[in-house]
């Protein structure tokens, strides 16, 4: 059991038929270890020309589960990726291009496997269930791979991901004037600068450690802000509480301490949000001319009224802001003109998305005052949204962003990615299995995790080449 506390591991039970092994094994060729940012790139080799095999994945995510007493509690949930793929002539099988013939997804790409796991007890792992004899894990990254010829295990690797290196620029703030993370690559003088601004979540220390690493291992000198954080995550940051007029130019403090930095050129600064932080990086871009670049994931193309201030007693709310005061967002301390979602009440809405619609369509007035005039920003934009959005319309608001752009004559500086069946969760690298929690469904309504997964991976790759493409000296 890895010499880990049982209450953390989770283990699949031993199967006795696969004990004998195949008489001639393949190899994998693979790391031990992958970095925070890294996508991992495996391959497969020592097979016959045209074999075919199966080639499986397994982790342990922590969901984590009401335990019923008002608190939650973390349940080790085993996952499970398979593709049956055929080897090419050389006995190979590439994982980043091997085209899966069966499995969990038979979609092309280096973290299919990661992305289409699902739970073990699915039944459609049923007849695969021979393949995860004997592992026990923990949620902690590791991962094991494993090989499979017929019903017999012909190779194995245990490999980790999301490490971290020992040997990169990591920079803690936390004061009254900034928080966050600051991370660059080894060595690095004058990189192109990010500035990361996370989502409603909110931020924590340890959230902005782990994404700031991720872009500097692409090359970037990253700062990763946290602008608000909830109590249970805050640990003493110098940050609000709630997300109520978060001043606009914290970016540009953000881009003052930076200059202070040898690693980092302020003179090609992009600005990176996902959900609410995609909407502050919109605010952002119309605001400051130093932006060069801006990449809204499931962005919003307004400014919504903030959130964590209200409580509501049933029909009563409690610690109502003055109306007009409520906005997320403020400049030289005025809120943002916004649109009122009904104080943080959550009773009486289909779900997220139907409550933002709604006060859309009912405050009129508001919606017109509270749009985000992205048109005016230098920045070059990419952006990413999803059309069964459940958290709010982000596909519909990513084109109303693209359409304000193209009427100004700036079309030609925006790019976009929509998926047409994708959710809200496509701002990650592909490489977490959405199945641990999200469940599928039928409705023509709801997201498709298969086709939110492939898109996540191609917004990924398609936002850094983006954004080394755009930040490279040469586009000065």
């Amino acid at each position: 059991m890895l010499g880990l506390p049982a209450a953390t591991v989770a283990a699949w039970p031993l199967q006795a038929q696969v004990a004998e092994q195949a008489l001639a094994p393949a190899r994998i060729d693979a790391r031990d270890i992958y970095y925070l940012g890294e996508t991992p790139r495996m391959t497969i080799a020592g097979l016959q020309p045209n074999e075919q095999i199966g080639v499986h994945l397994f982790r342990v995510v922590d969901r984590w589960l009401s335990d019923g007493s008002g608190g939650w509690r973390p349940e080790p949930t085993p996952m499970h990726g398979w593709a049956r793929f055929r080897a090419d002539a050389a006995g190979r099988v590439d994982l980043s291009t091997a085209i899966p013939e069966d499995g969990t997804s038979k979609a092309v790409g280096p973290v299919t496997l990661f992305w289409s796991a699902r739970r073990s007890t699915d039944p459609l792992l049923n007849d695969q269930s021979f393949a995860r004899s004997g592992i026990a894990l923990r949620d902690d990254n590791t991962h094991v791979l494993r090989v499979t010829r017929a019903t017999a295990i012909i190779a194995e690797h245990r490999f980790r991901i999301n490490a971290e290196r020992a040997d990169m620029t990591r920079v803690e703030i936390n004061s009254p004037q900034l928080s966050g993370y600051f991370a660059a690559p080894v060595g690095a003088r004058r990189a192109p600068v990010i500035i990361h601004l996370h989502g409603s979540e909110g931020g924590s220390a340890a959230k902005a450690r782990d994404i700031a690493q991720r872009y500097a291992e692409a090359g970037f000198a990253t700062l990763a802000i946290t602008y608000f954080a909830w109590s249970y995550e805050a640990n003493g940051l110098a940050v609000p509480g709630e997300h109520r007029n978060i001043p606009v130019e914290l970016l540009d403090r953000a881009r003052m301490w930076l200059r202070q930095r040898p690693e980092a050129d302020t003179g090609r600064i992009a600005l990176v949000g996902n959900s609410k932080g995609g909407e502050f990086a919109m605010v952002g871009a119309a605001s400051y001319p130093w932006v060069r670049a801006a990449v809204g994931c499931v962005p919003s193309d307004v400014v919504w009224e903030g959130y964590g201030a209200t409580s509501w007693n049933g029909e009563v709310p409690t610690n109502l802001p003055t109306a007009g005061t409520y906005s997320s967002w403020s400049w030289q301390g005025r809120p943002l003109a916004y649109i009122p979602t009904y104080a943080d009440r959550r009773d009486g809405f289909l779900d997220n998305t139907d409550r933002y619609d709604r006060a859309r369509a009912e405050f009129v007035e508001a919606a017109r005052a509270a749009r985000i005039p992205i048109e005016r920003t230098r920045a070059r934009l990419y952006l990413i949204g999803g059309e069964r959005d459940r958290t709010w319309s982000s596909g519909a608001m990513t084109r109303s962003l693209v359409n304000a752009m193209d009427a100004a004559g700036k079309g030609d500086r925006v790019e976009s990615l929509i998926s047409p069946t994708g959710g809200h969760f496509l701002c990650g690298d592909g490489l977490y299995p959405h199945r641990a929690w999200q469940e599928d469904s039928s409705s023509p309504y709801a997201p498709d995790i298969d086709a939110q997964g492939q898109a996540e991976f191609a917004a990924h790759e398609g936002k850094i080449t983006f954004l080394k493409r755009v930040l490279s000296p040469a586009r000065r």
